[in-house]
């Protein structure tokens, strides 16, 4: 009997213990999948696209089966991170810990866009990538059909660096027109005054287009036209034109001194 009993109670403590690891398992893999950055081990990045110039500390983290809409991360202060989805890639690097929350039209189309940022307090930034601009916000020059919207949660004194990869080829099939990348620029959106402003802008040695900032905005890159034949006709016609209107004073000149004479 005592044997029995023994049995009965050692079944009762397993069949317990399954019961409770039958109910907490759910839990545990949700956890696990929406676990803080913090607490996420890098993933597998032999399907990731190739992304010139990435800082030899930087952690990567694989999402190309994910198109993020309102995606939450996280990234820690001075720790450059890669996010590669399935519709864009993104590097970011701040010096204070930042939460983003991420989304990227499906028309974002793989682009390379990097972001640093230098804040004097921990933020969220909001950011939405897209090939079109908001409305109201007519693009004048070519654009390269990158948007980007980035918002601060709260007023931030900040430096920061946006970068766009310039791949001449791809952006040439994509367009229909020849991309000429000491003719790009950044710029962004003046709402008071309803148009774009360009910033100075230059292509580093890993062939990204560069730009330094003290506040975000509506963000593009676009083709300044070129204006230097322009400029020069311009110039001719009023050679032309000043020489004929000097010639014709000096015929009146000459004509009254005559009349004087006479």
């Amino acid at each position: 009997m005592k044997t029995n009993r023994l049995r009965k109670n050692k079944l009762s403590v397993l069949f317990l213990t399954f019961l409770i690891v039958a109910n907490f398992a759910p839990f545990a893999l949700v956890f696990g999948e929406n676990a803080p950055l913090e607490n996420q081990q890098p993933t597998d990045v032999g399907n990731m696209p190739e992304v010139p110039g990435l800082p030899d500390n930087v952690v990567q983290y694989n999402k190309t089966d994910v198109a993020p809409v309102a995606q939450m991360e996280k990234v820690l202060a001075g720790e450059p991170t890669l996010f590669a989805y399935q519709n864009t890639t993104m590097l970011f690097n701040s010096t204070m810990k930042c939460d983003l929350v991420i989304t990227a039209e499906a028309t974002a189309n793989q682009k390379i866009f990097a972001l640093s940022v230098d804040p004097n307090q921990t933020m969220t930034l909001t950011m939405n990538l897209g090939s079109s601009p908001l409305q109201s916000e007519q693009d004048r020059d070519k654009n390269l059909n990158f948007f980007a919207s980035i918002e601060p949660n709260a007023t931030v004194e900040l430096t920061a660096q946006l970068r766009l990869y310039i791949n001449r080829t791809e952006l040439n099939q994509e367009l229909g027109w020849e991309v000429t990348p000491e003719k790009l620029t950044w710029m962004y959106w003046n709402g008071t005054q309803n148009e774009w402003v360009k910033v100075p802008s230059f292509v580093d040695q890993d062939g990204y287009l560069v730009c330094n900032t003290d506040h975000f905005s509506v963000w593009t890159v676009g083709e300044i036209a070129d204006t230097t034949g322009q400029t020069e006709d311009v110039a001719d016609m009023t050679l032309i034109y000043g020489g004929i209107g000097a010639a014709i004073i000096a015929v009146v000149v000459l004509g009254i001194v005559y009349s004087k004479r006479s």
